[in-house]
């Protein structure tokens, strides 16, 4: 059996634990620089506040419901979250951490699995006053189905349910929506509702052959799975297949050399990195966009990628062609809201293959490099800089909401008065 260990609105979760004030009351987490919900109490569902629903959107709702508002605090979940896979390591050998909020355990060989998921959902409470919902079946999809049936109907299954009959898994299939299945995206949950389908139960009463045409062979492993075949086992780590730094501005802007500047800063951010895991990369790509929900404003976005002559993880190098790509899809007078560099296709820095034709720098780079990285880690960060970065601007993000970091910093630490 593999189970599913899963938060309950886990950010908004992390930040009730610290503030009992805000039990029973709707509380949102917003995005980076405060823009979009990203995780909501059942509360603040209720009121009709949506995933990904703009901040000044749901503004009203602070004076008319009583809403809290939480900035991102990603320092505090990160931390939690480890938290929690501590306590999960106590009940299995076996985990795949999914998500900052989700953990796949492979329960094969353990006797009582029900009665196991439910001691380890009551530690992860008592411990950490986190509510979890647990889901048990014969795979990864059925585990998730069976995750959202836990969470459904709390009252009913203790928040930890188990899927292991036929009978269970049709039941559980004839009430699961389409749109919900892992993996169905908004595209095929259109494509297929066309069809006629509309449960999970549908969708595996499908032919394989018109699945295959539809999804390629991802869709006949869902079919299998959804039907209890088990196609996915624990999935092993593998190094990033590329680093990406992106950023919301605070607001839109047109003027070429801010946008040079941030493209430049995220640059240097993916390069530091990269200097971290001892990796060089060979293209480096870069996005810009305008704000999509401004539609009276010209709507624009582009990337474009620069394949390095040579492997780098020079924060000069990596900044020069960042700048070049930029040049590649800027357009003057429109105002971006949004930008981004993304470094790929990566080598050991020990491993670098050079052209015969073009100069590279890597080596007289790299001193440099390695005492700005040594500075900055004594002095805090971005406090040596690239000449094209801003040296008076440190990048902070837009969080007039952000919560204290609790459980990792002692200055910010709650103190108990006797």
């Amino acid at each position: 059996m593999i189970a599913l260990i899963d938060g309950n609105n886990f950010y908004a979760s992390c930040e009730r634990i610290f503030r009992y004030d805000y039990r029973n009351k709707p509380v949102v987490v917003l995005s980076n620089n405060d823009g979009c919900a990203i995780a909501r109490s059942n509360e603040a569902k209720a009121i009709g506040i949506k995933m990904g629903e703009p901040y000044f959107m749901v503004k009203h709702f602070e004076k008319s419901h009583g809403l809290i508002v939480c900035s991102a605090n990603f320092v505090l979940y990160g931390d939690i979250s480890n938290r929690v896979v501590q306590i999960v390591k106590r009940y299995c050998n076996d985990i795949e951490v999914y998500s900052i909020d989700e953990s796949f355990l492979f329960l094969d060989g353990y006797s009582n699995p029900l009665d196991r998921m439910k001691q380890l959902r009551e530690d992860v409470l008592k411990g950490l006053d986190l509510p979890t919902s647990v889901g048990i079946a014969p795979t990864k999809t059925l585990a998730k189905v069976a995750n959202k049936i836990a969470k459904k109907f709390p009252e009913k299954t203790g928040s930890v349910y188990m899927i292991d009959s036929q009978k269970k898994i049709e039941s559980a299939l004839k009430w699961f929506p389409l749109e919900d299945i892992w993996g169905v995206g908004r595209r095929y949950f259109e494509r297929f509702k066309n069809y006629g389908v509309n449960t999970a139960y549908d969708f595996t009463k499908l032919p394989d052959d018109f699945l295959r045409d539809e999804m390629g062979i991802l869709g006949v492993r869902m079919k299998k799975e959804l039907m209890g075949i088990r196609q996915y086992e624990m999935t092993i780590l593998e190094p990033k297949k590329n680093i990406a730094t992106t950023r919301t501005f605070d607001k839109s802007y047109d003027d070429y050399d801010y946008i040079v500047e941030r493209v430049s800063t995220y640059a240097s951010e993916c390069s530091r990195k990269l200097r971290e895991q001892k990796s060089c990369c060979k293209h480096v790509t870069v996005f810009i966009l305008t704000d999509r929900f401004k539609k009276d404003t010209t709507q624009y976005s582009n990337s474009f990628t620069v394949t390095l002559p040579n492997p780098t993880n020079s924060a000069i190098e990596i900044s020069k062609y960042a700048r070049i790509a930029l040049d590649k899809i800027f357009i003057p007078g429109i105002k971006f809201r949004k930008a981004g560099v993304i470094t790929g296709t990566f080598v050991p820095e020990n491993e670098r293959m050079t052209s015969l034709f073009e100069e590279d720098l890597q080596e007289r780079h790299t001193p440099l490099m390695m005492a700005m990285d040594s500075l900055n880690k004594k002095l805090g960060t971005q406090k040596v800089k690239l000449a094209s970065m801003d040296i008076q601007k440190t990048w902070k993000m837009d969080q007039k909401h952000i919560s204290p970091k609790y459980s990792t910093s002692f200055q910010e630490s709650i103190i108990l008065k006797a």
